[in-house]
């Protein structure tokens, strides 16, 4: 190594034979690493230092040093930058974080582990998890089952208080119901939707998921219903109970609530003693009396599952849908069914198809979707390659005719799905849009003319109710994005009587009290003379449905019109929030969680569904 005259720490080191000595550059050198070869690895240092070097050797070809203290020390000693020093940085680290982490900490993290995962409170005495956290926690033993439970009761007590008091200053409150069974065990399941009185933004919370005990009947079920509504002092601010169309409430509602429809042939739900229940109900059944609104998404469910199904297998082209659908599923089995088949697949066109839920139409629609979008050589080689019989040019025809003209149907249902801008008054634009949108596939429908006439039949009977409905159609108008501009001219002006009607009796300010400018003038008190014409709440009225802003923002500019939203708007046309709370914990009530009491895991779920709404 020709260095010149300069000296660097690199000529005394006493490794330097495993290094290669390239260049010198002012203040730094560059070294090719011998052990690396015959990879090609320049290194560079300081030319008075070298713990680059160090660095590399130890952490490259450690196996051929010892960490031993100064044993890769430089002329001068050990330096600051020595990794002996590095082993006791990180022990400091972690005792710190053990530190960091105290028992309320973890106990914290160990309570929201529980309930976030619905875990059986046996976790809390296996040896093995007990052990896990005192080693991650620096010692710090795991709370005992007894401890966790009186966590639960105090946090779900909390939780509860809280949630009273946020809806004692709610002007309006929807809820949704369902029940649920599972393993020989009936749940009835409440949440809760409303707006804050300053916002626009929708708040949800779950008010109940209780066993019901013996057979659902009316009475019962009713009963229930109310006493849950009255644990949280909602019942004169419900707006509506929202319910799918086929479960136990429909008939219960059917009883005990004003303004249900009379003629619903498709529900066909049985309940025991009704005889009984009816004779010896007499007045005790008026506190029952509940507002109810049918499940928008579900009712366009029933259309695309039930209604197309029947009308499609009974048509002219009733063989090519049977055919076509036929080997779709065949499809869908196989992958379901078989591994080697979902690799060949997915080798085809990286997609993987699933097994659609039969109750669901939209997943259905999804993966006809997914199949009809394969070239046609390709899906061909997918059914060879399952066993299936090839889809004929007629079928994938049809089928890809059936995507087209029923993607309408399958946005309108996603569109329901949502909780936070989905409102009542949503419902009749797109019902209304729906039909149109289906009246000019028939333009260039060909296999599912004929179908289209009986699914827009269907559509109009299954929301008949909604559309003579005048709180659904004050929701619609009280959206700056439809106004009235759904409605046939010659019924706008009606509709705009009503609006004005309604917001008359609506206090544009929230009971603030009577100031000075408050007080009557001598020509406010006497009402001789001519008529001025001028009327506050019609003229706000009028300004707002001659606006053009399509953002609910508009609406701070209108507070009586902003109040009838809050007010119609607070219902859901959907029964998705309380599903999905079933849905969430359907795996739930396993022989390894049936530790869990009824209470305990009311507690458990109502505390996971509000965490958001209330974290601890």
């Amino acid at each position: 190594m020709d260095t010149g005259t300069v000296a660097t720490s690199f000529h005394v080191w006493q490794y330097r034979q495993h290094f290669i000595f390239k260049e010198l550059r002012e203040k730094n050198m560059t070294v090719q690493c011998v052990l690396c070869q015959p990879k090609i690895r320049i290194l560079s240092t300081s030319k008075n230092s070298t713990s680059n070097l160090k660095k590399h050797l130890l952490r490259k070809h450690s196996s051929m040093f010892p960490k031993s203290k100064g044993e890769m020390d430089g002329p001068n000693g050990p330096t600051t930058s020595d990794s002996c020093r590095e082993p006791r940085y990180k022990k400091a680290k972690l005792e710190n974080v053990h530190q960091m982490t105290s028992l309320p900490k973890v106990n914290s993290l160990v309570f929201n582990f529980i309930v976030e995962d619905v875990q059986s409170l046996s976790v809390l005495e296996q040896p093995a998890f007990r052990k896990l956290i005192e080693d991650l926690s620096g010692g710090k033993m795991s709370m005992t089952r007894n401890t966790f439970v009186t966590r639960l009761e105090t946090a779900f007590s909390k939780m509860k208080e809280d949630l009273k008091k946020n809806l004692d200053n709610v002007q309006s409150v929807c809820t949704t119901a369902d029940i649920w069974s599972a393993n020989n065990r009936s749940y009835i399941g409440i949440t809760c939707h409303w707006f804050e009185k300053k916002e626009l933004e929708r708040k949800s919370a779950a008010l109940a998921c209780t066993r019901i005990r013996g057979a659902l009947t009316f009475d019962k079920v009713a009963a229930k219903i109310h006493d849950i509504h009255a644990a949280y002092n909602i019942e004169s601010k419900l707006q509506a109970v929202v319910t799918d169309n086929g479960s136990e409430f429909v008939k219960v509602f059917k009883q005990f609530s004003e303004g249900e429809e009379e003629n619903d042939e498709d529900d066909i739900v049985e309940f025991q003693n009704v005889g009984t229940i009816l004779e010896g109900a007499g007045e005790a059944m008026h506190c029952f009396l509940l507002p109810h609104r049918r499940c928008a998404s579900h009712s366009l469910n029933l259309i695309a599952s039930e209604d197309l199904a029947h009308v499609l297998s009974q048509g002219e082209y009733a063989t090519v849908y049977k055919s076509a659908m036929g080997k779709c599923y065949a499809i869908w089995k196989g992958v379901h069914q078989s591994p080697l088949p979902i690799d060949s697949m997915e080798d085809i066109q990286k997609m993987k198809l699933t097994s659609p839920c039969v109750s669901r139409w939209t997943l259905e629609y999804c993966a006809v979707e997914k199949i009809v979008s394969l070239p046609e050589v390709k899906l061909q080689d997918a059914c060879h390659s399952l066993g299936v019989p090839r889809l004929l040019s007629h079928e994938i025809t049809f089928l890809k005719e059936y995507i087209d003209v029923f993607k309408p149907l399958a946005f309108a249902l996603e569109l329901f799905q949502g909780e936070q801008k989905c409102y009542l008054g949503l419902v009749i634009p797109t019902v209304l849009t729906l039909k149109k949108k289906l009246c000019e596939k028939k333009t260039f429908a060909l296999y599912l003319y004929d179908i289209l006439n009986p699914i827009i039949e269907a559509i109009d009977s299954r929301f008949k109710q909604l559309f003579a409905s005048l709180d659904a159609k004050m929701a619609t108008a009280t959206i700056p994005q439809f106004r009235l501009w759904w409605l046939p001219e010659a019924e706008r002006d009606d509709m705009h009587l009503i609006l004005v009607a309604e917001a008359n009796r609506i206090e544009p300010t929230d009971g603030a009290p009577i100031g000075s400018d408050d007080v009557l003038s001598e020509d406010e008190f006497f009402s001789f003379g001519p008529e001025t014409g001028y009327n506050e709440t019609e003229d706000e009225v009028r300004r707002y449905l001659e606006g053009t802003s399509k953002n609910l923002s508009c609406l701070k500019y209108f507070p009586r019109v902003k109040k009838l939203f809050l007010k119609y708007n607070a219902i859901l046309p959907t029964s998705a929030p309380v599903e999905r709370l079933f849905s969430h914990n359907g795996n739930i009530l396993t022989p390894q969680r049936n530790g869990l009491t009824d209470d305990q895991f009311e507690q458990v779920i109502l505390l996971r569904y509000n965490s958001k709404l209330f974290p601890e």
